[in-house]
């Protein structure tokens, strides 16, 4: 079997690179979007075991925007949401619904981020 591929999808070029290279050194292959679009198609084309999904990019609720779309074309690969205001807007609620397993604050614990990745990558 080989390793699980995680999507990263975040419009932070810095956060991006630093998700990507401790994952990939947690032996883990990363596939990057900048974008929801880009993220979509990498999604559907990538076939990823997780993906890693910042909540602000091109809107205020891209991430919601994005997820509410994986569920419209009944894709449930799992989600860990990443936001630099996920305390300020409490964002703790419950999203199982849309397939969030994990909120994570940034700047985001990469050992933190891992041990989620581990956790709930199919």
């Amino acid at each position: 079997m080989g390793k699980k591929k995680v999507l990263i999808i975040d419009d932070g070029v810095d956060f991006i690179t630093a998700y990507k290279a401790y994952l990939e050194a947690n032996d883990y292959a990363v596939i990057t979007a900048t974008s929801g679009k880009e993220g979509m198609v990498k999604l559907e084309n990538e076939n990823p075991n997780i993906v890693v999904l910042d909540v602000m990019m091109e809107t205020p609720d891209s991430g919601f925007e994005f997820m509410n779309k994986m569920k419209e074309k009944g894709l449930k690969t799992p989600v860990i949401l990443s936001s630099s205001i996920a305390k300020a807007s409490q964002m703790n609620f419950n999203m199982l619904d849309l397939g969030v397993k994990a909120v994570m604050q940034k700047p985001i614990d990469l050992d933190k981020l891992v041990e989620n990745v581990k956790k709930y990558a199919v």
